[in-house]
């Protein structure tokens, strides 16, 4: 009949920051390698992908957007060509007009002097330049509200960006948790184990026992009939 042999786990060793930092270095240039061998050709897909997709996906993008909102989407694209337009305009003949026949009645008779003409002139270059910089901050306000494509690095993995030495260690702590507990319910139900017999050992040593209690009293009762013979 075989035996039953509980044997006590061995304990877990708690990983150093030198082993930790050794795993770091040792692995470090498999990565780097990694990361030129592939990320090159990811990135490429990513770009052709782009090329073969982006246009089409923009295009359906907009008229999703054009369906969904068509008042706003006329809006934008009327104050937009409004905007353009105004940029390289010149004043209305009524705010020129406008302009002069205020600047005469302020000078009166100086009005046909040379200063005062070059005050006029460089008044008239000015209402100029404040026409169409009224139409570039509206530009400049839509294109805050218009989707414009922004150029984008194509995508790829990366395969150092998270695989620093807190990783490491951070890592290696977490095994070392997690073996650990695992130690603990090992080594708590081998001690268990250890201080209670099973069943069928506690039945056993009650029979044999008994069987050594009966042996002692005949050996007991045997003697006696000797002796007194």
């Amino acid at each position: 009949m075989g035996s039953t042999r509980i044997e006590q786990p061995a304990p877990v060793q708690q990983p150093s920051v030198q082993s930790s930092m050794q795993d770091y270095i040792s692995s470090y240039p498999a990565l780097v390698n990694l990361t030129e061998q592939y990320s090159p050709r990811e990135a490429n897909l990513a770009l052709g992908l782009m090329q073969q997709y982006g246009l089409p996906m923009a295009s359906e993008y907009k008229k999703i957007q054009d369906t969904l909102y068509p008042e706003t989407a006329q809006l934008t694209e009327k104050l937009s060509s409004t905007a353009l337009g105004g940029m390289n305009s010149e004043v209305p003949d009524w705010m020129r007009n406008e302009y002069l026949s205020n600047m005469q009645s302020l000078m009166g008779n100086n009005a046909g002097s040379p200063i005062a003409s070059d005050y006029v002139s460089r008044g008239l270059l000015q209402q100029k330049k404040d026409w169409q910089s009224y139409y570039e901050n509206l530009g400049l306000s839509l294109s805050n509200k218009i989707p414009l494509a922004q150029g984008q690095q194509p995508s790829y993995t990366n395969q150092l960006q998270g695989y620093t030495p807190n990783s490491v260690l951070g890592y290696n702590s977490n095994i070392f948790g997690t073996q650990a507990g695992m130690y603990n319910t090992r080594y708590n139900a081998y001690a268990q184990n250890a201080n209670q017999s099973p069943a069928w050992q506690n039945a056993l040593g009650s029979i044999g026992g008994s069987i050594a209690g009966g042996l002692g009293s005949g050996f007991g009762l045997a003697t006696g009939a000797a002796l007194m013979i």
